[in-house]
């Protein structure tokens, strides 16, 4: 009976099922990717072999979970997955001398994007099984790359991926600690039921389909790419193989680097270049016949479990990273690989001086592929590595294991915290760094953001500290003194409320004129800040939340005393006796000598809501020079204020 092919079956089904809501769902991966792709492979076999293809099997289906509170929407075509092979062999076989293009499969979050009369109007995710998807309209919108308007009047989707950058990856991870990996930030971001502005404008959409029922579309692969390139959107990168060259496709393959992309990929798809022909293939309940995904082949390098290093976050979680003896991965040397959850740690039974084979997931970052030992004799340290609290498992709803510092005091919480503080966005004090800091800290030199301004009691001390010297503690000194003269925006970011990024501590910073004291008396007053534009109802209850955390209040109150707010011009007043005062205004065309950017802010100073279209709510509407779509007919039909550019340059002037 244990060796039953249908039984091991039904338990693949179910691991797999489980790993794919914990993954879609949760954005909390209880499998790596190679255990994962290991659980599909047995059961593709075993299917092969028995005959035996149970319903709603993993392979037969796309992948997903949808979020809960995320509105669903139905595709106009079903958006299914590739068949995947870790064989160059079957690539050439796929080509069977026909022109094919061979682009990067990236590895982010599957969207499409929907446009009418050369406006985008919606964003979905791929979903649960490809026929259904969320709308996550209100996060995509603040892609830094997606054109808001085309030239193109037809309605047309776009599929593509939501990616973020190496680059911008580690910028994010350096401060926030969060050990995760680039797909599940940019998953998390845009599955979020209230937007992160912060994090969504630096993730891009890559476009890798255009979908239109237009009879002038595109008859080939390349010239449909081409197509979205003109129209504004960034196009993933390809190569063309021609039919008469099959044999080049091995080394066109090999000239694909993902170690030197700008962002992270996990394999290659090849793709009839004829679309006609690749629709004519059809496709099955998981995947579209007209192409196949090369997925990387994962080198094993064996070495040796030397044990771990427990890093405490600012949020309280702690990271698990793997310790063995040093190895060299394409060119690099490597000792290193983090664990994502306590569960995956469990499942590797480790022991001190097991055998394990590591590799570099994508080619990129070093992940640990199997424990061949398996002792089981190793046990995790029980207490916080920085200040010896107990450490405390959570369980996410979603089943997944997490170690966590209960300790609100804990030197490594609140240097990141501080860390984050002192980071270029908010505070921008130069010289100090979460390293540093704790050190600061563990000589009990800085318990709270206050203290930072009092270090020069310290001086001698600091400098003869090992990792200082006088010349690090003077560039330190110099950056904390810069910083008493700050913006409110700048102080908002560095104190580190959830979702509060540097675009809406701008927008806050404008409304209350920079003044601490008046965005504090809203806080007393209860004030509703989801009413200004810009702020979600998410963001304001993290506020108040922040605001009556004592023990947050402890951090940040201090350093009030220390501090200067440069406040901003409100034309000597409060602001409610400006023309644009407490009304929602629309601006169209162009206004001499003035950004959008620049007119927002000013209307914002103004004590206005900028809004992006008309609708019965909207109080004004500035036409500037070449007004676009249709917003000052609906102003007319509203019965809406309407100024124009000289009218709205008198205002100002007064």
């Amino acid at each position: 009976m244990a060796n039953n092919p249908v039984i091991r079956m039904k338990e693949l089904i179910a691991k797999i099922k489980e790993a794919d809501i914990a993954y879609f769902r949760d954005d909390a991966p209880k499998l790596s990717d190679r255990e994962y792709d290991a659980l599909v492979e047995e059961l593709k076999g075993l299917e092969d072999s028995t005959g035996v293809v149970f319903s709603g099997s993993p392979t037969r289906k796309v992948s997903g979970e949808v979020k809960d509170g995320l509105k669903t929407v139905r595709h106009t075509k079903p958006m299914l997955s590739a068949e995947k092979t870790k064989s160059i062999l079957d690539i050439e076989s796929f080509a069977e001398g026909r022109d094919i293009v061979l682009s990067w499969k990236l590895d982010g979050l599957s969207l499409i994007l929907r446009y009418e009369n050369g406006n985008f109007t919606q964003a979905v995710t791929r979903g649960s099984d490809g026929i259904t998807g969320e709308d996550v309209t209100h996060t995509v919108r603040y892609f830094r790359n997606i054109p808001h308007k085309v030239s193109c009047l037809d309605s047309f989707e776009v599929r593509g991926e939501g990616v973020i950058s190496w680059t911008d990856f580690e910028a994010f991870e350096k401060r926030e600690m969060t050990q995760t990996h680039p797909r599940n930030f940019a998953s998390g971001a845009v599955r979020s039921l209230a937007a992160d502005k912060g994090k969504c404008s630096h993730l891009d959409f890559i476009a890798f389909e255009y979908i239109s029922e237009d009879e002038d579309v595109p008859a080939t692969k390349a010239a449909q790419l081409d197509r979205l390139s003109s129209l504004g959107f960034s196009v993933v990168p390809y190569k063309t193989v021609a039919a008469n060259d099959s044999g080049s496709i091995s080394s066109m393959i090999k000239s694909f680097e993902p170690e030197s992309f700008e962002y992270p990929v996990d394999g290659i798809v090849a793709e009839y270049d004829d679309i006609a022909y690749g629709k004519s293939l059809g496709a099955t309940a998981h995947h579209e016949n007209n192409k196949i995904a090369l997925k990387w082949q994962d080198e094993l390098f064996q070495t040796v479990f030397r044990g771990v290093e427990l890093i405490t976050t600012r949020t309280g979680a702690v990271s698990i990273v793997v310790i063995f003896d040093p190895v060299l991965i394409d060119g690099s040397r490597v000792k290193r690989a983090s664990i994502p959850n306590l569960g995956i740690f469990e499942s590797f039974k480790f022991g001190l001086g097991d055998t394990i084979s590591v590799y570099k997931a994508n080619m990129i970052i070093p992940q640990i592929a199997e424990n061949l030992t398996k002792s089981g004799t190793y046990t995790l340290p029980s207490v916080c590595p920085c200040c010896g609290e107990r450490l405390e498992v959570k369980v996410s709803t979603g089943g997944t294991k997490q170690l966590f510092c209960p300790n609100k005091s804990c030197i490594a919480r609140n240097a990141q915290k501080i860390a984050r503080f002192c980071d270029k966005t908010a505070m921008n004090i130069e010289g100090l760094s979460a390293v540093m800091l704790e050190k600061l800290m563990a000589n009990g030199w800085i318990k709270s953001y206050a203290d930072l301004f009092h270090l020069d009691e310290f001086r001698d001390d600091i400098a003869s500290t090992h990792g200082f010297g006088i010349a690090s503690y003077e560039k330190m000194h110099q950056g904390i003194e810069r910083s008493r003269n700050c913006k409110l925006s700048q102080f908002l970011v560095g104190v580190g409320i959830p979702l509060l990024g540097p675009q809406a501590a701008n927008i806050l910073e404008m409304y209350f004129y920079g003044s601490w004291e008046s965005f504090e008396k809203a806080l007393g007053e209860r004030f509703a800040f989801s009413h200004i534009e810009g702020i979600s109802g998410m963001l304001e209850k993290n506020i108040y939340k922040w605001y009556e955390d004592k023990d947050e209040e402890k951090l940040w109150r201090p350093v009030l005393k220390e501090l200067h707010f440069n406040h901003l011009p409100a034309g000597q007043s409060s602001g409610n006796t400006t023309s644009f005062y407490g009304l929602n205004v629309v601006v169209t065309g162009t206004i001499t000598g003035m950004t959008r950017k620049q007119i927002t802010e000013v209307l914002t100073l103004m004590g206005a809501s900028v809004s992006e279209s008309v609708s019965a709510k909207t109080d004004v509407l500035i036409v500037g020079a070449m007004p676009g779509g249709n917003k000052l007919g609906s102003a007319m039909k509203n019965g809406t204020k309407i100024i124009t550019e000289r009218d709205f340059a008198e205002l100002l002037q007064k």
